[in-house]
């Protein structure tokens, strides 16, 4: 572990658990099917399990990447720390240049989503959707942004016990919707005639609406359900006995949210036609809880408070993340070493923090001022660009790591084939191999079938690669890791 020493340089502080380290990782994933639910079966229809498990396979490939990784390598950054090592340090600025792009969005988009469950909340409560007109869905989402700033400066340990209060009720509601949703479906043989209908889709290339381009369309987009398992690793350096905890905080995390969205997707198809969750976009979980047998009105409430929570708890992670990424490249020299500075009484980033939340918040008051802007189109755009290019990096990180440091401790991945280099022979595991290829073909999908997130994605890293080319020329100090 790197030990990088300057003014207000300093270790973060290990106080999160096994359970705070899984609803890191469980809330920046899990919270996503309360927003693409209704987006992929828009463009996927009855089929839209297929493509939430189709685009696991990254996912599940590039978990066990970062659980491998974050064991070996118990620091601030993740994958860009990772890439770092394996490649050198401007594929280490890529990596988690790419990083902050998507968890940048990620604050603003799901502070948003926070206020469209609250405002569904208050409806049903009081009668009132003030909380859905502008400029107030976009000004509330801006305070709970600063109350997370303060939430995150004073200590993680706070923020990771919020995370943890608010994924235990989680889970039960996700309990809840299995309980009452899956008997019915198969009681009523609506399973059963599913996997007719999708096994004859497949055999016959005919995907009715909306179609099979509109299908693939899909795959890339359901890519955005699971981004952020990567939130695990960039707290490693303030986990308790990372070796122990990451891994099996990484490996519940990706079973739960595999599991969760590819039932909660079968369940949106069969209980009700997959068109009505596809027409409530804002807040399609809302609609297929209203629809559950027996519980059905009550339960809709309750998931309209659990969709307010659970997307808060992911607008937190996203403000963990960015910070330590950005904190991470500060004190390797990849950025001023500004960014690295530490309170003093926290022992926390406070400086990223309060930079990242300040740019969220800017965001969504460009929102305010545009009330025709779509940030949906934004999240199915860009959401995905800047987080497969780090999610790459990290596959190949974890092959090329284990030929240049074979000897290195901590948990491995299974799996492993022996390769000789130089007449040397070394265990690689198949499972990054996986994850680079789908990543990659994820990555194409979007680069050719988003042209916004195509152009954003293109000028961010551009401007990106040209700072820091002009910031290790002039004024970089170079900090290996």
């Amino acid at each position: 572990m790197p030990q990088v020493q300057g003014e207000n340089s300093q270790e973060l502080k290990r106080e999160v658990g096994i359970f705070g380290s899984f609803s890191m990782g469980y809330a920046d994933v899990g919270a996503d099917i309360y927003v693409v639910l209704g987006v992929i079966a828009l463009f996927a229809g009855a089929v839209s399990p297929v493509a939430f498990a189709i685009a696991a396979t990254t996912y599940v490939c590039t978990g066990l990447c970062y659980a491998e990784l974050a064991t070996a390598y118990p620091v601030a950054g993740g994958g860009q720390y990772y890439s770092l090592k394996a490649f050198g340090r401007i594929h280490g600025f890529v990596a988690g240049w790419g990083l902050m792009l998507d968890y940048t969005i990620d604050i603003a988009l799901f502070a948003l989503a926070t206020v469209g469950y609250l405002g569904t909340l208050t409806f049903f409560l009081f009668r009132s959707g003030v909380l859905l007109t502008s400029p107030f869905y976009g000004l509330t989402a801006i305070v709970l942004i600063l109350l997370l700033l303060a939430l995150n400066v004073v200590g993680i340990k706070y923020s990771s016990r919020f995370n943890e209060a608010v994924i235990a009720v989680d889970l039960v509601t996700v309990a809840l919707f299995l309980i009452f949703g899956l008997p019915s479906i198969i009681s009523s043989g609506a399973i059963l005639r599913w996997v007719a209908n999708v096994v004859s889709s497949f055999q016959t290339g005919n995907f009715g609406q909306p179609g099979f381009y509109s299908f693939v369309y899909a795959v890339s987009l359901a890519t955005a359900s699971y981004i952020g398992i990567e939130s695990i690793s960039q707290a490693a350096e303030e986990t308790k006995r990372t070796s122990q905890v990451i891994p099996k905080a990484t490996k519940a995390a990706i079973a739960s949210v595999v599991v969760v969205a590819i039932a909660l997707s079968l369940l949106s198809v069969t209980i009700i036609p997959w068109q009505a969750v596809a027409n409530n976009s804002q807040a399609p979980a809302i609609t297929l809880a209203s629809n559950l047998p027996i519980i059905g009105g009550v339960f809709a409430v309750w998931v309209a408070l659990m969709g307010t929570l659970v997307c808060y708890v992911s607008t937190n992670t996203g403000v963990i993340g960015v910070s330590r990424v950005m904190y991470s490249m500060g004190r390797l020299g990849l950025m001023p070493r500004g960014f690295s500075k530490v309170s003093s009484r926290y022992r926390t980033p406070y400086v990223t923090i309060t930079i990242f939340t300040a740019i969220a918040s800017l965001l969504l008051a460009v929102y305010i001022a545009l009330p025709g802007a779509d940030l949906l189109e934004l999240i199915t755009s860009i959401y995905n660009f800047g987080a497969l290019v780090a999610y790459m990096y990290v596959n190949a990180a974890a092959i090329v790591l284990r030929v240049k440091e074979p000897e290195r401790t901590g948990w491995k991945m299974p799996l492993n084939l022996t390769v000789k280099i130089g007449g040397k022979p070394y265990q690689v595991s198949v499972i990054p191999i996986v994850g680079l290829i789908s990543s990659f073909v994820v990555w194409v999908l979007i680069v050719g079938l988003h042209p916004t997130g195509r152009v954003i994605g293109t000028v961010w890293f551009a401007i990106g690669i040209a700072a820091y080319l002009i910031y290790q020329r002039y004024g970089g100090r170079r900090k290996d890791g």
